[in-house]
């Protein structure tokens, strides 16, 4: 396509009337970057790809109200929670506490047989684990002060991100991948306990069709 800058007019005839023939400039239309993983979208400014896994996926346009270090580091505590979650569901279907109230292996169901001093216990371990990891910076304004990179709270005990930095990419690229799978992971798990009401590994070992299930 061609814009029609201040185009050349000239005179010229068409059965005996003046009319005026404009003639095309060479200037061209530059289209608006595209998102990668969103092609009908347009790229949103703030995903430029500095981030392992950014891929310009932000179809609600987040990344332009709110600051992208925040958002990732949303994005990496969740993703690291799912894992662990994930992990837990498969566990605790066969290790538990030796008490009645522990010994349910659904965890959507075994989560409200938890006596309610134990679930504050862990509300409370966490919210003590996030004040202490961010030296009690946990606003928006004032958490990434100093220069902190999201998601990096300085834990390596197996000394794994000390390599060189073609190798830290990778380690950053495969755990947000790795979270992102583990979220919709879990978010499945979940579902599928609250309609087959069987632990995940049971339904595998013995499988029944969700329209007997439903009944």
């Amino acid at each position: 396509m061609a814009f029609v800058s201040a185009a050349a007019i000239r005179p010229t005839s068409f059965v005996g009337a003046r009319v005026c023939s404009v003639a095309p400039s060479a200037a061209t239309v530059t289209m608006a970057a595209r998102s990668a993983s969103v092609p009908f979208l347009p790229q949103p400014a703030a995903c430029d790809g500095s981030m392992a896994g950014d891929v310009g996926f932000d179809p609600l346009n987040l990344s332009g109200f709110i600051d992208i270090k925040f958002l990732r580091e949303g994005e990496l505590k969740n993703g690291r929670v799912a894992m662990l979650a994930f992990l837990g569901v498969l566990v605790q279907e066969f290790v538990h506490l030796p008490a009645p109230q522990f010994s349910n292996p659904v965890a959507t169901e075994a989560f409200f047989q938890v006596p309610a001093g134990g679930l504050w216990q862990i509300f409370l371990a966490c919210g003590l684990v996030e004040f202490i990891s961010h030296r009690g910076k946990l606003s928006y304004n004032d958490m990434f002060d100093g220069g902190r990179e999201p998601g990096n709270f300085g834990f390596d005990p197996l000394g794994m991100y000390k390599g060189t930095p073609a190798e830290k990419k990778k380690l950053e690229l495969a755990e947000v991948k790795n979270g992102r799978l583990a979220m919709i992971g879990i978010g499945g798990v979940i579902h599928s306990n609250f309609i087959y009401h069987q632990p995940i590994v049971s339904q595998l070992t013995h499988w029944v069709p969700i329209t007997q299930a439903l009944k």
